[in-house]
């Protein structure tokens, strides 16, 4: 997949708008550096040296990965890999925490949890984890929000044994209560520390401003609620979304094709079909919020998120915009916010921004850093002015290279391990997206111009809609705010949930 920048690590969060940020005294404003279009004597004479990029191979159905469909509904990718003797498995499922219902908040991830932990007919919670250990399997669930993910690493010599247990999982879970109260009291503690650390506080106060209890990702259970669930909504949950027809499984390794089909048939063919509407994915409904928002926290350290709504996969200027965040903030080292930031200022040890156009839905570009309290406004003043140049400077000769250079080089090996391969045709297929997608995405890539990085960077840069959201002891900076950040409006102070074993504290 796409380079993860740091931002990955802190991502998810946003934070700031106003214009009056556009508008700040020239004191406040460095000049804008002279970015130009010359690069190094060094610079050029190691560019004499490369060769010319390696030309992409991009996975294709019927070639490498043979595709089946079983009478029940039931999708199946296999691709021979001999080099190793080991088999991997991996079952996608249509479902994942954005189907969630309001009332079934907390069921999804409780269910990934125990699907895991709980069992299967005929070897209870304990039996199937001394069996998993003893073939050397690694076996995992992840629920996550479109999708549930089960996978399975095991060696060739206990190949039948290892898939018997995945189709077991899927088909025949037991939801085993004890493991059940185990994951219960696991989900609670994990809920309650998010107070406790200020980078999970924000990604969680963030998503709910902006995304609102009307979507999945502004929801947040409550102990009370978590504690009301059960095996029986468990298995409700399962019976509701694990079908054959709602399942794709991939394998690849070393086995024979021929003889592969005829084991999951064994496994799954039994496995009857249903006739099931599932629920439409929601759909985010972006409201700016701009201003700056606030929970305190007496720590020493401010954590910050700066950002606006983006776009998706549906936007043709996707490329140019994923270049543009390179050259912003998303090359680590090499980028604008790297280099003023951390470089110049020494204002924090990472800073990064990201502006995500693969996924499905409207997403967010966003600027993340920590840094200590007395500069918290300081390098919220220097994120911004950094954005706002990035709408009127011109892209060096160097950023252009650097970050196209990125994305084109990153494709040689995207898709040089087969189950790499198996794992991208299957995603096309679960997202419903055209058989020359990736081929389309490369070229798209390849078209990009420094003109249309300037271009997209004065369209989709939004200077004036920022939501500046900061984890830290505001009174130590409330000042700074007022004075800098005054036109923006009167900061809001955001009470975190706090979680007893009744219902959240209300917002204020």
């Amino acid at each position: 997949m796409r380079k993860q920048p740091i931002v990955a690590i802190l991502i998810l969060g946003a934070l700031f708008a106003g214009a009056s940020l556009l508008a700040q005294d020239s004191e406040h404003a460095p000049a804008a550096p002279d970015l130009g279009g010359r690069h190094s004597l060094g610079w050029d004479k190691a560019l004499k040296l490369k060769a010319p990029p390696v030309a992409p191979k991009f996975p294709k159905l019927g070639k490498d990965v043979e595709r089946v469909v079983l009478p029940n509904g039931l999708i199946v990718y296999v691709q021979e890999d001999h080099r190793l003797p080991l088999i991997d498995a991996i079952a996608l499922v249509r479902t994942g925490r954005y189907y969630e219902t309001p009332e079934d908040l907390g069921t999804s991830s409780l269910m990934g949890s125990v699907l895991r932990s709980g069992g299967i007919q005929g070897l209870p919670p304990d039996q199937l984890d001394e069996r998993v250990d003893f073939i050397a399997a690694q076996l995992s669930v992840f629920m996550e929000e479109e999708q549930c993910r089960v996978s399975l690493n095991v060696p060739r010599k206990d190949a039948d044994e290892g898939l018997g247990i995945l189709a077991g999982m899927i088909r025949n879970p037991l939801f085993d209560e004890s493991r059940l109260e185990l994951a219960k009291r696991q989900a609670i503690f994990a809920l309650r520390s998010t107070n406790d650390s200020p980078e999970p506080l924000l990604r969680r106060e963030w998503a709910r401003l902006m995304y609102t209890p009307a979507h999945p990702a502004g929801r947040t259970p409550t102990v009370e609620r978590l504690q009301q669930i059960t095996r029986e909504d468990l298995i409700r949950f399962h019976q509701k979304f694990f079908h054959p027809n709602t399942v794709m499984i991939g394998l690849t390794g070393d086995f024979n094709k021929a003889e592969m089909l005829q084991k999951i048939e064994k496994l799954f063919g039994d496995w009857p079909k249903a006739e099931l509407s599932l629920p439409p994915l929601p759909h985010v409904n972006p409201q700016p919020k701009p201003g700056v928002y606030y929970v305190q926290r007496p720590v020493s350290q401010s954590s910050i998120r700066i950002a606006h709504w983006g776009t998706n996969r549906d936007n043709p200027d996707r490329f140019a915009i994923e270049l543009m965040n390179d050259v912003l903030g998303g090359s680590e080292f090499s980028s604008r916010l790297m280099k003023r930031v951390r470089n110049d200022e020494g204002l924090a040890y990472e800073v990064a921004s990201a502006f995500p156009t693969s996924q499905r839905d409207i997403s967010f570009f966003l600027a993340v850093a920590s840094t200590k309290t007395e500069t918290t406004v300081k390098t919220i003043d220097s994120i911004v002015d950094v954005i706002r140049q990035m709408t009127s400077t011109k892209v060096s000769k160097d950023e252009f290279q650097t970050a196209k250079e990125m994305y084109l080089y990153s494709y040689v090996f995207r898709y040089s391990e087969p189950a790499r391969s198996l794992a991208a045709l299957m995603r096309l297929e679960y997202e419903g997206l055209p058989p020359d997608y990736l081929e389309k995405e490369f070229a798209g890539y390849q078209a990009v111009t420094a003109e249309e990085i300037e271009r997209v960077a004065k369209k989709y840069l939004q200077p004036d809609q920022l939501t500046i959201f900061i984890v830290g002891d505001y009174p130590k900076f409330a000042k700074d705010v007022a004075q800098d950040l005054g036109k923006m409006g009167e900061p809001h102070a955001i009470q975190p949930l706090e979680f007893s074993d009744g219902a959240p504290a209300p917002r204020r």
